[in-house]
């Protein structure tokens, strides 16, 4: 009876033995390449490779910390997403403490077509495709940079297929002064502009300026080179150039404006004079209701006409000249300082004081011995970028 009972315990443990025994793994695999499951008990090459401290996936050789690659046509080679419906998480994060290093570094290889080394889209109305900030004085939140020396090249490129958007935005938020878009040109030998702009349909304005909540209308320049300026226009100086009338294709012709302290008209003419030695010019019919406080002047033409005078000062739109000789010619001017709505409301200030921000600086800071640094509205100094970053970058395919 002991025995039957000793062997059926026996019998009973040795079952229990074969049942929880551990099952045998088995396959094969590739040296530095981690592991995956193939079956149950079956181990293979996964497509994660590890080479040295570096990880790689789609690549034997990882020549960082994690390197993927992706020969998909429309895959990314790595999605972030953050799922999360508000707050402010990242779908992709990334940190540099490096003083030359970048945060997120994107490159494309490729030598022609349309390839972007970073591309950010958004749906939301309110969102940006991409976006940077810096709270470092003299930081950069977006920088672009092309290294290329020749060629038609763009260090950063704004587009819109939008009715009223703009391709490019800038916004400064701050209360004391700053500016929202800047453009600089380092060229020294002349050439080159710090700004371009373009109207590809002939048409339409180039520039547009806008004041206040209202939008309302500064300043404006079309495409054939009309300007509008709703406010007074300041200069330091003013002339016109054109294309030599003698020599158009080799020479210039320069001629400088004519400034006056007053809000000054000029009108004049030639008249013949008659059988009296007199003349009556008419003005246009709404000279007297722009200008007043006239000026006039009056020059013989072909022989001396010493008691030439203004027999009549200006009264109805119209003056008259006398004392000539009958038949002669005579030369004359008048001028009006304006006293429309307009020019009683924006009179000029011939001296003022500068605002006390202002002081010790200049318009043309290099005519009176001072440097750039005294230029009223001087910039800061931009930062230059790394130039030998992406050129000593090293590209995995």
């Amino acid at each position: 009876m002991k025995r039957t009972k000793l062997y059926a315990a026996f019998v009973a443990a040795l079952v229990f033995s074969v049942v929880q025994a551990p099952a045998q793994v088995t396959g094969s695999g590739t040296k530095g390449t981690v592991p995956v499951w193939a079956g149950t008990t079956k181990l293979g090459n996964s497509v994660i490779v590890q080479n040295g401290g570096n990880v790689g996936i789609g690549t034997t050789k990882p020549n960082a910390k994690l390197n993927v690659v992706s020969a998909s046509k429309t895959a990314a080679a790595i999605y972030g997403n953050a799922d999360a419906a508000s707050g402010s998480a990242s779908g992709v994060f990334g940190v540099s403490a490096s003083t030359t290093g970048f945060g997120v570094s994107g490159f494309a290889t490729a030598t022609t077509g349309q390839g972007y080394g970073v591309f950010g889209g958004s749906s939301s109305p309110n969102g940006s495709g991409v976006f940077g900030a810096s709270s470092a004085i003299g930081g950069t939140a977006v920088q672009g940079y092309e290294s290329a020396t020749s060629g038609f090249n763009i260090g950063v490129l704004g587009q819109t297929f939008g009715s009223s958007g703009p391709g490019v935005f800038g916004l400064n938020h701050s209360s004391t002064g700053g500016t929202g878009v800047q453009a600089d040109i380092e060229s020294t030998d002349g050439t080159g502009a710090a700004g371009l702009f373009v109207a590809h349909g002939g048409a339409g304005l180039i520039l547009n300026g806008l004041s206040g909540s209202g939008y309302k209308q500064v300043f404006s320049v079309d495409a054939n080179g009309n300007g509008f300026f709703a406010g007074n226009l300041s200069k330091g100086s003013g002339s016109f150039k054109i294309d030599h009338p003698l020599d158009p294709a080799n020479k210039y012709l320069s001629h400088s404006f004519v400034e006056s302290p007053d809000m000054m008209n000029i009108y004049n003419g030639i008249v013949v004079l008659d059988s009296k030695g007199e003349a009556t010019v008419e003005m246009p019919d709404y000279f007297q209701a722009l200008n007043s406080d006239f000026r006039y002047q009056l020059t013989a033409i072909g022989a001396p006409g010493p008691n030439l005078y203004i027999a009549q000062e200006i009264s109805g739109n119209h003056f008259k000249i006398a004392g000539g000789n009958a038949g002669a010619k005579a030369s004359w001017q008048v001028t009006g300082v304006r006293k429309d709505a307009y020019a009683e409301a924006h009179r000029i200030t011939v001296e003022e004081e500068k605002p006390a921000q202002e002081r010790g600086h200049y318009l043309h800071p290099e005519l009176f011995g001072a440097t750039e640094k005294e230029a009223i509205g001087n910039p800061p100094a931009m930062r230059l970028p790394p130039t030998a970053t992406i050129a000593n970058a090293t590209v995995v395919r």
